[in-house]
């Protein structure tokens, strides 16, 4: 079954089990506790646990009376919303068909609004996840086959970033970059600066704007960092000291989406600013994978969305002992070295 079919038939059957599960509640509510019609007591917990097995057998058949009232009174004929995803009550009725498709329904709708509620949670989060694959997997190609956007030196960038002839259309809207975020990539580790503009200036490609809103932290930042919580005022933030943290070496990055033309941060992971049908933190998740970034939403003990990091394979401790023994550039960032660990 095509499963935009099945999701139409779980929205129908989502709010008529909604109705259902009403009568069934007011038929509870209202019906005497005396043998009402020979129906018995549905309203209060028996005791016997027999007793109490009997009532729940009839709380269900009141139910699913109740579901067969409901698809009978809407003609909601299960056939006829399989094929046309709509009711069959504007259609003339022929044969037997209607009559055992209403039973089916029924029979469904008695089964609860938390089934059909959670059961169309599933199909929904199952088709996100097959279309994000899909849409790495096409981002991928997109990537290889226009490549990436350059510029010849920092004094020759424009102030918005231009589209390639050949991209998508969901991706034509123009940003203008945002400072803040370019200087912050000019504090990056010198391996990284050229690679984090490249995938910046292909976010903005894509119709997305984002700032990154930490690179560089200095030992200090990070020791200010570590004290909240701890001996100043605040909430932890982290549990990473002075050295601890690759964004004290200029290997990481934070970012957020920018929404109101730049005036309002967000970290709603499921925003969609291009309209392209994809959430677009999910966009730009898989433009830092294919450069070859580790995301902190991958990690198993702590999730960390906004967080980018490209380590060339070294631990803290490593980077930290790099740095102890001075060997660090003109500006201060350590260097490293191919094969160094090794």
């Amino acid at each position: 079954m095509d499963s935009n079919v099945l999701v139409s038939l779980l929205v129908i059957l989502l709010p008529l089990s909604f109705i259902s599960e009403r009568i069934t509640n007011l038929v509870k509510l209202f019906l005497p506790t005396s043998n009402f019609l020979s129906i018995g007591n549905v309203r209060y917990r028996e005791n016997n646990p027999l007793l109490e097995k009997k009532r729940e057998r009839r709380i269900f058949l009141i139910s699913l009376l109740s579901g067969e009232l409901v698809a009978f009174s809407l003609k909601a004929d299960l056939f006829t919303i399989l094929n046309s995803g709509k009711f069959g009550w504007d259609e003339p009725a022929s044969g037997f068909s209607w009559i055992i498709g209403c039973l089916f329904t029924g029979f469904f709708l008695s089964w609860g609004s938390k089934f059909w509620h959670d059961l169309l949670g599933i199909i929904l989060e199952a088709k996100n996840m097959r279309r994000a694959i899909i849409d790495e997997k096409n981002l991928d190609v997109q990537l290889r086959a226009f490549g990436t956007q350059e510029t010849s030196s920092p004094s020759e960038e424009v102030a918005a970033v231009t589209i390639k002839p050949n991209q998508p259309q969901a991706a034509k809207p123009e940003f203008v970059q945002d400072k803040p975020t370019l200087q912050r990539i000019a504090k990056l580790h010198p391996l990284l600066r050229e690679e984090a503009k490249e995938i910046y200036l292909q976010i903005l490609a894509q119709g997305i704007a984002v700032r990154f809103t930490d690179t560089l932290r200095t030992f200090a930042e990070q020791d200010e960092l570590y004290a909240k919580g701890r001996t100043k005022p605040g909430k932890i933030v982290t549990q990473a000291k002075a050295g601890q943290s690759f964004h004290n070496y200029g290997l990481a990055l934070d970012f957020c989406l920018l929404l109101a033309d730049g005036r309002e941060a967000s970290w709603d992971r499921h925003t969609d600013i291009n309209l392209n049908l994809r959430y677009d933190w999910d966009e730009v998740v898989a433009l830092f994978r294919h450069y070859g970034w580790e995301w902190g939403g991958d990690w198993v003990n702590f999730k960390d969305y906004p967080h980018f990091q490209k380590t060339f394979g070294l631990s803290t401790a490593q980077l930290l002992k790099l740095y102890n023994r001075k060997e660090v550039d003109g500006e201060g960032y350590v260097v490293i070295k191919e094969n160094e660990f090794s």
